[in-house]
């Protein structure tokens, strides 16, 4: 069966995604950046990471744990910006940055599966206990069903076949999405490829498609010194995946990532151009950590992030 509609299909500029709580600095990131937030954007999403997996010998237990700061990004301030902002979802990202952090079970496929929905769902019910207690006192923000919405899959680097990591991975999503304790808790799930897992997680999406809202493709991790070469490859990866309507357009503002693999003008500008022809659907950055931090390149907090979103408001 034919999926042109798919790849050809109009699509308008609906969601923006920042990852957050990344890394430890900068210290004046104490709470979510609510100041970034567009409100005439359908979606907002900051994506919390990461849900990380406990290793032995090399090997992922499937035992998740979280390891962002929870004071700067308690259930409380969740509750307040999902009040202040109606737009706004909040994500967890499960995986990892580095090639210490991969994907490569140490158990069978049931063990591992149920381990990480264990560990996954009491990631997502502590967040939801701690929103309780403040339901039953005087000083609640605003009562919520959820205070999660959903899950990224986020492993930079994959240690097995593309078949492998799509059992593994895409039965967990199912269970997930099953599970009735979880029921208002997935309403969104993402994967995030780069270049060098591309394999593996087109299978995922190709074997789960049904269950994958939207794909954050890293472009920032190669090498695109210009506008048209960015257009190209997101042509390329529509093709691929078989939909524009999910694939989104990822930038970083990590000074570890070279600036150099891809051009930040280059990015904005070909953004520019995908959204005048109504070919992208959103865009999402990497990361509010190091945006907070004013340097050479971006001389004010959140300047990239205010410059995308704008592309946004101008269609």
């Amino acid at each position: 069966m034919s999926h042109s509609h798919l790849i050809n299909a109009v699509v308008n500029p609906i969601i923006f995604r920042e990852y957050i709580g990344v890394k430890d600095l900068p210290a004046s990131l104490v709470d979510f950046p609510a100041e970034i937030i567009n409100d005439s954007i359908e979606q907002f999403h900051f994506i919390l990471g990461f849900g990380r997996e406990d290793y032995e010998n090399g090997k992922g237990t499937g035992n998740f744990h979280r390891t962002w700061n929870i004071e700067r990004f308690s259930a409380a301030k969740v509750a307040k910006l999902k009040k202040e902002h109606k737009n706004v979802k909040v994500i967890i990202s499960i995986g990892g940055q580095g090639k210490q952090y991969p994907f490569d079970p140490k158990d069978a496929l049931d063990l591992w599966v149920t381990k990480a929905e264990d560990s996954i769902k009491e990631l997502i019910h502590d967040y939801e206990n701690h929103l309780k207690q403040f339901n039953d006192s005087a000083n609640c923000p605003c009562p919520f069903d959820n205070i999660i919405d959903g899950i990224d899959i986020n492993y930079e680097y994959i240690n097995t076949d593309k078949d492998t990591f799509s059992t593994y991975i895409g039965s967990l999503i199912q269970k997930l999405k099953k599970d009735c304790d979880l029921s208002k808790s997935l309403n969104v799930v993402s994967i995030a490829p780069n270049e060098h897992v591309q394999t593996q997680y087109r299978q995922l999406y190709l074997d789960y498609k049904s269950h994958i809202d939207w794909i954050n493709y890293k472009f920032y991790d190669q090498a695109l010194p210009t506008a048209d070469e960015f257009v190209t490859l997101y042509s390329n990866l529509v093709i691929d995946y078989g939909t524009r309507a999910k694939l989104l357009a990822g930038v970083s503002t990590d000074p570890e990532i070279p600036n150099t693999k891809i051009n930040r003008d280059a990015f904005v500008a070909g953004c520019k151009s995908l959204i005048g022809e109504k070919s992208l659907p959103g865009i999402f950055v990497w990361n509010a950590n190091n945006s907070a931090s004013p340097n050479i390149i971006d001389p004010n907090p959140y300047l990239l992030e205010r410059v995308l979103q704008n592309l946004f408001a101008a269609e």
